[in-house]
């Protein structure tokens, strides 16, 4: 087992070597000359919106690096697209637990990009995330100039109970733009009253632009399947008190039985591919047989023995560490409902020489929690390790135990 912790110790050393590895998709750039240049985008998962951007004219060309102050507008692929903006950002606290006492009106003059939500005939929605807080903006096909679409939250201090504030500014905003493109609709309206300050705006701007919903395209699928199989050492280890009052050597007899699996990967952002959510169904059969001392006089060996047959139901997170198209290496973990049978449970005596049924009673329902490892060649072929946490499977703490090796081929499809 402490190679596994080695390997594992290296798997979590391996981002300060991997930290510079790149990601770049098709793209454009234009200039603040209105020149568009097309090339290759470094395509990161931006939790906030991105300083600056890598680009190249082609993947063997110099790198260049573009910040907002150098270009009005760029797009990564078919799923994002940023435009520069010049002017005032509110930023007070929306957070409830870091909120201000009294109204907050500050502001700060910045050059930014913004990320374009909805694009329509009438209005365009933007974000922009930073350390802060994620506000959203608006620009109108008559006056590009986006404006941002107020929220605030803070306790009135005027108040004796320091009553919180929601001022919802934004959906005046939009009731206004709404008025304006569509007439005075009561529907609309009343969807804009009902809208929080997040994504639903999205769905807001779309009905003041008389379409649907833009839905997000990706060059890369959003899933893909996989099947598997691995084998190793699995066994089952009983706590030494209980039958192995004398003998603290207990010998499990591992079972090498291989286990087959069928899984689904859904992809948090389908064109970077780091962050993966997992399903999987898999089936074992596994025949333990284990080894100890009944008796303190005795060199006679006992053993009991239990067949096991498993349905298992894997919801799993795995990371990309180190992710490209060719090369990735991985770290993986969830928890396993795992539904058994059981048969040929018995036992030895070593001293007389019997064979007789046990009473041991194995859980038919019981959980584990895996812990994987591994690489992934080509977006293809997937070698791994995982590792069970020991885990009961008796009221007596009777442990199982697993540490298999094994491979993955993963069935991408490809978009047309």
């Amino acid at each position: 087992m402490k190679y596994f912790y080695t390997f594992l110790f290296s798997a979590l050393l391996f981002p300060f070597f991997s930290y510079g590895q790149n990601n770049y998709k098709p793209g454009l750039v234009v200039t603040l000359k209105g020149d568009t240049i097309r090339g290759f985008i470094d395509y990161k998962e931006w939790e906030n919106n991105p300083i600056s951007i890598t680009f190249k004219t082609t993947l063997t060309a110099a790198a260049q690096v573009y910040t907002s102050g150098e270009i009005g507008y760029f797009k990564v692929g078919k799923s994002e697209a940023y435009q520069k903006y010049n002017g005032p950002i509110s930023m007070d606290e929306i957070n409830v637990n870091r909120i201000s006492r009294g109204r907050d009106t500050t502001v700060k003059t910045a050059t930014v990009f913004l990320k374009i939500e909805q694009d329509g005939q009438f209005i365009t929605l933007y974000s922009y995330a930073d350390n802060l807080k994620k506000r959203y903006f608006v620009s109108e096909k008559t006056n590009k100039e986006p404006f941002e679409l107020i929220y605030r939250t803070y306790f009135n201090t005027e108040l004796d109970n320091n009553q919180t504030i929601n001022e919802q500014k934004y959906k005046g905003q939009l009731i206004y733009l709404s008025s304006k493109y569509n007439g005075n609709s009561d529907a609309l309206k009343s969807i804009i009253e009902n809208a929080g300050y997040g994504q639903e705006l999205v769905d807001v701007v779309a009905k003041i632009n008389h379409s649907v919903r833009q839905a997000r395209t990706h060059t890369n699928p959003g899933t893909s399947f996989y099947a598997g199989i691995s084998s190793g050492a699995t066994f089952i280890k009983p706590p030494n008190a209980d039958i192995a009052n004398f003998d603290p050597h207990v010998s499990p007899v591992n079972s090498y039985l291989p286990r087959i699996a069928i899984g689904i990967n859904a992809y948090t952002n389908p064109d970077i591919g780091r962050l993966v959510f997992r399903g999987e169904i898999a089936v074992q059969a596994s025949n333990f047989k284990t080894y100890y001392n009944e008796y303190m006089y005795s060199s006679a060996r006992s053993y009991f023995t239990v067949n096991q047959k498993t349905i298992s139901f894997n919801p799993n997170v795995l990371y990309n560490i180190y992710n490209s198209d060719r090369f990735k290496f991985y770290l993986e973990g969830g928890i396993s409902a795992n539904f058994s049978k059981y048969d040929n449970i018995a036992s030895y005596n070593g001293q007389y020489k019997e064979t007789q049924s046990s009473n041991i009673i194995y859980a038919s329902n019981w959980f584990s929690f895996p812990l994987s490892t591994g690489i992934i060649l080509n977006k293809k072929i997937g070698i791994f390790v995982t590792y069970t946490v020991p885990t009961a499977i008796t009221g007596a703490s009777y442990r199982y135990n697993s540490t298999q090796l094994g491979i993955n081929y993963i069935f991408e499809h490809r978009k047309q």
